[in-house]
């Protein structure tokens, strides 16, 4: 599995994160597909705009699959975003919820051995 990227925002990054954010959740409720609601968000910079995409699919998918029980089929069909992406993102997501609950556990327990084990 590839290298995840993390990125500490800027204040005015994060301004625009979370506006961006508000537009494409907005543009997905009025029924614009994934890719629509993407374009409609304001964001010049390239990096930080893959940043929030993937931030926003993540979170489809965290909602529709996983707290709504809805297939993986049909949350792309929904989206109109194939399935491989979202498979791909969710991946992505089991491996960043493993980043950090090692991370948690180190920090809870400094002197314990960690392992595959």
């Amino acid at each position: 599995m590839e290298e995840f990227r993390y990125k500490e925002y800027t204040e005015e990054e994060s301004r625009i994160y979370y506006q961006a954010m508000d537009e494409i959740m907005e543009g997905l409720k009025k029924g614009l597909t994934f890719r629509e609601a993407c374009n409609a968000a304001e964001v010049n910079d390239g990096e930080l705009r893959g940043f929030i995409e993937d931030d926003a699919l993540k979170i489809m998918i965290a909602d529709m699959y996983y707290n709504k029980g809805i297939p993986l089929e049909k949350v792309a069909d929904n989206l109109q975003v194939p399935v491989d992406r979202l498979q791909q993102a969710r991946s992505e997501m089991l491996e960043d919820v493993g980043i950090t609950a090692m991370e948690v556990y180190r920090a809870n327990n400094p002197d314990s051995p960690v392992g595959n084990a």
